[in-house]
Formats: C-alpha cells, structure tokens, sequence
C-alpha cells in the first residue's frame, strides 16, 4: 500500500495458526526526514532553563507519548549503541531527560501497556498476559485522567496484542486500532510504523494548539477525522468550542517486534541484523512523523515522552525473543522525556519505571491523579535525591499457557531477585549480563528483596482468570507468536523441573519446528515435537502444535490420535480439549465432537472460542437452532468476532435464507475485509438472488485474497460460461 510518505509495503504470510512465516515488505524513500530542524524545536524558550522543575510547570501542553515495542535499551544510540539506528531517539535523549536506568515490569505487550496506562502493577491492574486478559477500567487511566482536565484524546496502536477489545481503549475519544489481517489467511495483523503515524498526524494537525493558558475542564467533543472511523471508539458529537484545549495522543510503533522483516533500504542495510534494521526503519519513520509536527507547529508547547514497552532477549540466557525469562535484556528499556524550552537537558541515574510514566505525566501537566505505583519523576529529574522504591517485575506466560513456574521478582538498589525454585541473585552493578548467580553464596542480601516481594504479593488481588476469547482473536494473537492461556490452572507446588531456566531448551524446540514447518519441513517439525513430547510429557501445547502438524499435511485422523492419547493420559488443558472437539469434528466423528465439546461449553459459557467449535459441529449434527444460539452468544460477547459472523452467514447459507446470509456475511468483511470465505459465501447468496454481477464481484475479490481458493474460482467460473 502506498502512505502519504511515499512508501509501500506488503502484508506478511503466516502458514499456521501457532508460528510465523517471515513475509517482506517493499517501499520506496523519498529525500528522507529532516532530523536536523528538531534544533529549531527549542526555539520556544531559547536558553533552556536550569532549574528544578515545579508542579504543573507544563500545565497547558500538549501529551505525545510514543511506545516502540521490543526495544532494548542497548540499541539505542544514546544508551550506548554504535549500530547508528536511532538518530531521531538519540536526538530526543540529547535535548531532554534520559532516564540511564528505566525498567519494564512484564515482558509482553498488552501488560506492559496497561502497567503504563494505569500506572499499577499487574497485581494492581489485573493484566497478566497477552490476550488471555482484559482490562476491566475499574482503575483510573491516563488517557481518562487526562480527558477529566479538558483533553482531547486519542490512541494509535501498530498491532491486534492492544486491539480496543482488550480494554486500553478506556478513556480515549479515539482509539485508532484498524489492524486489519485475516485468521482464516492467518497473516500478521500487525501495520507498519508510518501506517500508524499518518493517522495519528492528520488527527493531531485537526487540533490547534493550545494557547499559553490553563486548559479548560469541560467533557471532551472530539473532531471527526478525515480517516476512516476506526471501530471500538468513544466518541461524543462535535459541539463549538472557541478556545483550543489541548491533546493527548498515543502511538504504538510495532515494528521492532519479531519477525524482523525490515523494509529497504534497512534491509540491505543491515542485512546481518534485520532487529536493528526494524528498529532504524521505526526510528526514521518517528523522525519523518516528528517533522511534520515541528513544521506544523505541534511541537512548540508539547511534552514527549518515548518509551519501549519491554526489550528483546536475541538469544542470551537461550531466550530467543521475549516474555519467558525476565533478565535485563527484555526489562530494561529507554526512557526519555523531552519538551522544547521548557525542560533542560541533562541524564537522570535514578532508576525510573514505566510505572512511573502516569504520575510523572500528570504531576508535569497538573492533572490530578488517584492512588498509583508509580512516583512522579519531576524531582528526581531534577536532581533531587530519593530513596529507591523498588522495581517488580514478573514473567507468567509459562506458568498461564504450560504450567511452569511462576516467575517473579524485585529489583532494588542494584540488586536483583528472581523468585523461581531454583531463585536467583545479581548485583547488577557488577554483573550487568546476570551471569553470576548469587543466591546460594550472599542469601543475606537477598533477604530484604524476599520481604518487600512478600509484602507486594500479599497484598495484591487475587490473579483473576484469563478472558475468554473468540476465536478470531486467538488466531490474530497465535500469528502474532503469542501463546494465549486458556483458563486458570489449579494451584500446586513447583519444584526445580518446573523451573523455565531448566526447560528452555523446550522453547527452543518449539520455535525450530515452527521453522521448520514454515520452509516446508513438515517432517522435521514432526520429529521435533515428538522429541519434545519425549523429554516433557506434560508439555501440553507440544501435543497441540503436533496435531497442527499433523492436519496440515492431511492427517486428519493422525492428529486426533495425538490430541487423544494426551487427553486420556492427563495432558489436556482447555485449548488441547477444544483442538480435539475440532479435530474430531472435521474427521467426521461428530457425536465424539460434541461429548468433548458440550462440557467445555457448559463450564465456561463466555468461552468463545469453544462455543465458536460447537456452534460448527452443531452445524454439521444438522441442529441448525442449536448451532445459531452458540454463534449468537459469541456475537453477543464479541460483537467484531469477524469468524463467527462468517460461521453463522454460512450457516444461514447452508439453510437457504439469503437474505440473513446477506447481513451476516457482510458484518464479517465490514470488520475484517480480508475474509476471503466471507466474500465468497457473499458471492454465493447474492448468486442465489440473481445479483451475479455482485456474486462476481464478490468472487474476485475472494481470489485476490487468495489465489487458489478453488470454490470462488469454480463458483465465478460457473458463471462466465
């Protein structure tokens, strides 16, 4: 597609639900961003002051938080890098507050996200994981705080991990989340930087200025944007307002995340390093964006804060990405604050959280804001001392998704606890790679940490169970490398062999056979799982991915036997369960579908990825009243359930009533255009009306999507004759 930078990039390919297939994306660059006129950005207070900045000294500006995703600090420029990726970071860090030491609390996306919005904890927020969690909005947000004192709001995210379903959308006017991929081609659903910068530009340049004055405080009327209405958006109608209030807005720049699939020149540039290279393209695409804004204006009363939401582990500790372990290359993340003329440039050594990004935002611009975890760092910044809170951190995916152990930890005055059964200790004032463990010889010196842990666990909520998702969610999640958890596991005691540090050689096996799957290695892939099953028998996704395997290569009744034999043996969580339903379904075996799948439905009715299974294998059973009330019910929990709208519009269609067809199927492309079943069970009831030059249109459109969609090509055939 071509953006109003001039450039042009492809989707990406995933041949599976569970692992990724690296795509590639083309583009062509013009003469490049001006980086150097961010100079003439101070210009708005020439001869930054020196003093400590006071409560509310930014009251009145403007908000621009920027989040690149997957960024290590040690990539950065002004962190150290000699790699030249981060020009426009680095000029930002030279012109403001660079925070030395800033760190994560959780490894993955969607919680480290809501730990920045909310300003809690994960134990305070409730946001444990990617996908499997919501945020319920039953704390205060930035973006809701933020509106309270008369700003206008609005939130741009790269990737489907923060799509508004999963609650950030609190407190936004706007929340631009049109991340579009379909699970059935099960592409990326992710967009590239300059895709989420050109909407966030036309919305901010929609916006004046504010004036040199307190904003006003009444209930935000958002402007309409010339892009689009993104869905999942709070929006009130436009009433005249003659004094210019002031904006928050939120971007998400995605691409740093894995696969690493650089567009030119970066590509080529660094060819031995496709990371860097995604993170150089993210860099001059925010360069590019931050431009524009100076040449309009929008920079001179305006405080930007950039930030990486957790970092990226490239192999060290034999953590090949992120969200597994929590050492400091994926916890560790740049922090810097910048404001022209209004906030001196200097480094700051005091440890900084993101946790504390929604206290100090508030403090500056003089927003009140209720009880947090995080601290306001305005004196810190201004060199004031203060003693160090602490920082937790915690890593549950491997706990929630395979029922490892629990990692959690503490880190404090250069010191840092893991919590695992084989814990760890490391003063990272020595010791910056965590090479050297030092629990068992200096226990005493972690004693301390182990109390404040305590303290911290014990007053946290209960953690709440995962969210059932629809079943079009999971897979956008599944392409995007994520393994959602299924359901809360029952508590029990963990030992040594559940420890991650003595299972990751298990991690590393299941992405060799997702490799090997994507160039076509299905027998690899096969014999990889199978190894892994051997050494691990519980590890219940290892059965799931083989199944996957199994099917994919036309052994339907192979796959069932391995989802089988792990459910009679005691392997079987919710997710192998459903997978078997499925399977059992689609190998004929529809009553032994329907006694796995009825029970999963009825202890967990918001389940909508099982109800989603039983409403098609209703569907096949022939109880057309009983497969409708199970779509419905996903609808009515998940109205953008783009899947299920296509499963109940070809149910209708299997029933002869076009017309209900019609609206069904319609929905479905309305909220995901790339559903090439859905366009073609479109083509089909417009067909059954008489509309062919529609049921045409419709056809064509399912087989530019998918080239070897063998019914589209018959149906649209059929009708050439």
């Amino acid at each position: 597609m071509t953006t109003g930078f001039g450039v042009r990039r492809s989707g990406f390919l995933v041949l599976g639900s569970w692992f990724w297939v690296l795509g590639s994306r083309f583009w062509v660059l013009g003469s490049g961003f001006l980086l150097a006129v961010l100079c003439c950005a101070c210009r708005g207070g020439s001869g930054s002051s020196t003093a400590p900045l006071a409560a509310g000294a930014l009251r009145g500006h403007n908000v621009l938080l920027v989040t690149i995703d997957t960024l290590r600090a040690d990539h950065v420029g002004a962190y150290g890098s000699a790699l030249g990726a981060t020009p426009t970071l680095d000029r930002f860090a030279a012109e403001g507050l660079r925070f030395d030491v800033a760190h994560a609390h959780v490894p993955m996306t969607l919680p480290s996200h809501a730990t920045i919005m909310t300003g809690l904890y994960p134990t305070g927020n409730g946001v444990h994981d990617n996908g499997s969690f919501r945020y319920d909005g039953s704390k205060p947000t930035l973006a809701g705080e933020l509106k309270r004192a008369g700003y206008r709001t609005a939130a741009f995210v790269g990737a489907f991990v923060l799509d508004a379903r999963f609650g950030l959308n609190a407190g936004f006017d706007l929340y631009d989340d049109r991340v579009q991929g379909s699970s059935a081609n099960l592409e990326i659903v992710q967009r590239p930087a300059e895709a989420v910068l050109a909407p966030a530009f036309a919305w901010i340049a929609e916006n004046p200025e504010p004036k040199n004055q307190e904003p006003k405080n009444p209930e935000p009327k958002n402007p309409e944007p010339k892009n689009p209405e993104p869905k999942n958006q709070n929006r009130e109608p436009r009433t005249p307002n003659p004094e210019p209030r002031p904006w928050f807005a939120w971007v998400h720049l995605y691409d740093p995340h894995e696969p690493y699939t650089p567009p030119e020149p970066y590509a080529s540039r660094y060819a031995q390093d496709p990371y860097s290279g995604e993170i150089a393209y993210a860099d001059a695409s925010l360069g590019a964006f931050l431009d524009r804004l100076h040449t309009a204006h929008a920079l001179d009363r305006t405080l930007v804060v950039i930030a990486s939401d957790h970092g990226e582990s490239l192999g060290e500790h034999g953590e090949r990405t992120h969200g597994l372990f929590a050492y400091e290359s994926t916890l560790r993340v740049p922090l810097i604050i910048w404001a022209a003329g209004a906030i001196a440039p200097r480094p700051v050594a005091a440890p900084a959280r993101l946790v504390d990004i929604m206290a100090t935002i508030a403090d500056l611009v003089g927003a009140p804001i209720g009880s947090t975890d995080g601290r306001s760092l305005r004196s810190v910044a201004g060199g004031e001392q203060a003693e160090d809170p602490g920082s937790y951190f915690e890593a549950l995916n491997a706990n929630l998704t395979r029922n490892w152990a629990p990692l959690k930890g503490l880190l404090r005055g250069g010191l840092k606890l893991v919590d695992l059964p084989l814990p760890e200790l490391y003063d990272l004032a020595v010791d910056p790679g965590e090479s050297h463990n030092l629990y068992a010889a200096q226990r005493d010196r972690a004693r301390d940490l182990e109390s404040r842990l305590d303290r911290l666990s014990a007053g946290a909520a209960a953690t709440p169970a995962p969210t059932a998702l629809d079943s079009d969610a999971e897979a956008r999640l599944r392409s995007l490398g994520y393994v959602v958890g299924a359901a809360p596991r029952p508590a029990r005691s963990f030992t040594a062999a559940d420890d991650p540090k003595r299972l990751v050689h298990l991690d590393a096996m299941l992405d060799a056979a997702a490799a090997a799957l994507a160039r076509g290695d299905a027998a690899t892939a096969e014999s990889t799982l199978r190894s892994a099953i051997e050494q691990r028998p519980d590890l219940t996704i290892a059965y799931d991915r083989l199944a996957f395997v199994l099917r994919a290569t036309g052994r339907i009744g192979d796959a069932v036997a391995v989802l089988d034999r792990a459910a009679r043996s005691g392997h079987a969580d919710r997710a192998l369960l459903r997978s078997l339903g499925a399977a059992l379904r689609d190998a004929g075996e529809v009553p032994r579908a329907l006694a796995v799948l009825e029970p999963l439905a009825r202890e967990n009715a918001a389940d909508g990825q099982t109800l989603d299974a039983l409403g098609q294998a209703y569907a096949r059973a022939g109880r057309v009243r009983d497969a409708e009330d199970a779509f419905r019910k996903v609808l009515a929990a998940s109205p953008n359930a783009s899947t299920t709208w296509n499963n109940l519009g070809s149910l209708y269609l299997a029933t002869n009533r076009a017309d209900e067809a019609l609206s069904a199927l319609s929905q479905a492309v309305a909220i995901n255009p790339e559903l090439a079943g859905a366009h073609n069970g479109l083509g089909v009831a417009y067909a059954r009306k008489g509309q062919l030059d529609r049921a045409a249109e419709e056809w064509k459109k399912a087989l530019a999507l998918r080239p070897d969609f063998a019914d589209a090509r018959a149906n649209l055939e059929k009708i050439s004759r």
